[in-house]
């Protein structure tokens, strides 16, 4: 296995790679390899916390068409504010434009709103928030440039 991720570290340019794999729900493989902070030259260790982006989107996307099979939820429930899937979870209403109108579909399509995925993404500006904190600096502080349902980023 280490040969593998090693190749593909390299050929990616990519500084540090965590591995886990589970069998019957025990953890079965567990390694690091590179860094976790190549300015600090600090390596990388399986207790180090990485985000895992778009590696959840198709794991997320069952779980969500599971729970609307058993009727726990809709493609057209509103996501934030007191109706919404999350309520008050990330900030409290009122939200910033835009930002109350974003639907469970709209998630699921990529057509939030906006926050393409490119440097001005803010799942970038403050890697030290847990998800919580940057998703509630991201819906009151960066605003969506287009209304849900009506742009694709």
């Amino acid at each position: 296995m280490r040969g593998v991720a090693s190749a593909f570290m390299k050929q990616h340019s990519v500084p540090g790679l965590s591995l886990a794999i589970a069998r019957h729900g025990e953890l079965a493989y567990n390694e690091a390899l590179g860094l976790a902070d190549r300015d600090k030259g600090e390596e990388l260790t399986p207790s180090h916390l990485l985000r895992i982006a778009s590696v959840s989107k198709p794991i997320t996307a069952v779980t969500i068409f599971l729970l609307i099979e058993q009727g726990r939820l809709r493609l057209d429930d509103f996501v934030f504010g007191p109706g919404g899937i999350l309520r008050g979870d990330f900030g409290k209403p009122p939200y910033p434009l835009f930002v109350g109108e974003i639907r469970l579909k709209h998630l699921l399509t990529h057509t939030g709103g906006g926050w393409p995925n490119n440097g001005t993404d803010p799942m970038f500006r403050h890697p030290r928030m847990n998800h919580q904190q940057l998703i509630t600096w991201a819906l009151a502080s960066v605003p969506l440039s287009d209304p849900p349902g009506q742009h694709y980023a």
